[in-house]
């Protein structure tokens, strides 16, 4: 008989107790399992935003990419947390969404012979870009980024002039790297196109201007230590390194097929179809894709 009363006998506790690790293991899987299913959506979204951004303005899509690149690289130059890396690299992988549904000859312009109406929709892509990335919750960071990577250390950007240190510290990141893309990787179609020279004596011209010295210098830094992207050494016996070019179906790939974002385009075992091919060799020239692509010898 118990001494406590009203305690229950001894295999009533055992059996709760089992219940109850039951229900928190069941519960811990369920966690596990909405989390994984989030990670899966969020970049479900990611692909679809850079698919459309390709589909309608190819230039624009790889130029976000690029930019991604090379944010991943002063991110890390500046010690920023995880969640601040991730949220710069989707802000670079985005930053121009707000220029979709204008002609890419307008990009190419010079400002006077814009017109009126694509001259406030460049004025304002930052602040529409912000607006749209906001719709989804986990891009409200990003979106910050966005909203002001055309502001000006000395205050003389757009759309809100802001100056000095109340420019987002991801802003002023996105900012140089935006400006030493789109001057170095100009379309062929372009009136003008710049050597890295060209592009690297224009920031530094700007430094203290457009961009945060801090910023540039660190940036200037990197380039001079060279690429932090280098291209893999030869591959094992039984593997081919082709370009976009030279894919054909039928071939096998011997390692996943990633875009420039990281993500997985096609398993590695896949077999390449005819629509793949053509898929893949329209993004020839963009940076969409990383290369070379791995195949396995006939």
């Amino acid at each position: 008989m118990s001494l406590v009363q009203g305690a229950p006998p001894s295999g009533g506790v055992i059996g709760m107790a089992n219940r109850l690790a039951r229900d928190v293991r069941t519960l811990a899987e369920d966690r596990e399992q909405l989390q994984a299913q989030v990670t899966a959506n969020r970049a479900g979204v990611e692909a679809m935003l850079c698919g459309l951004i390709d589909t309608f303005n190819p230039h624009l899509g790889g130029h976000g990419r690029r930019v991604a690149r090379l944010v991943d690289a002063l991110a890390v130059r500046f010690k920023v947390s995880f969640a601040a890396h991730h949220a710069l690299r989707h802000a670079a992988l985005f930053h121009d969404i707000g220029m979709l549904g204008m002609h890419r000859t307008v990009l190419f312009t010079p400002w006077t012979d814009v017109s009126e109406s694509d001259r406030s929709l460049i004025l304002s892509h930052p602040d529409i870009g912000a607006s749209h990335l906001r719709a989804l919750p986990w891009y409200e960071a990003s979106a910050a980024a966005v909203a002001a990577h055309h502001e000006h250390w000395d205050g003389s950007g757009f759309p809100r002039r802001l100056a000095g240190e109340d420019i987002p510290i991801g802003a002023r990141i996105l900012a140089v790297c935006d400006t030493y893309d789109e001057m170095l990787n100009k379309p062929q179609d372009a009136p003008e196109q710049f050597t890295e020279q060209q592009v690297l004596q224009h920031l530094q011209s700007h430094r203290g201007r457009k961009f945060d010295p801090r910023v540039l210098d660190a940036f200037l830094g990197i380039v001079a230590e060279g690429s932090p992207h280098e291209q893999e050494q030869q591959p094992p016996d039984g593997e081919l390194a082709l370009s976009l070019a030279e894919v054909r179906a039928g071939h096998r790939l011997a390692r996943d097929l990633l875009n420039a974002s990281g993500l997985v385009l096609l398993t590695r075992g896949s077999v390449l179809a005819e629509s793949n091919v053509l898929r893949l060799q329209a993004l020839r020239g963009l940076n969409a894709v990383v290369e070379p692509v791995y195949v396995h010898e006939a």
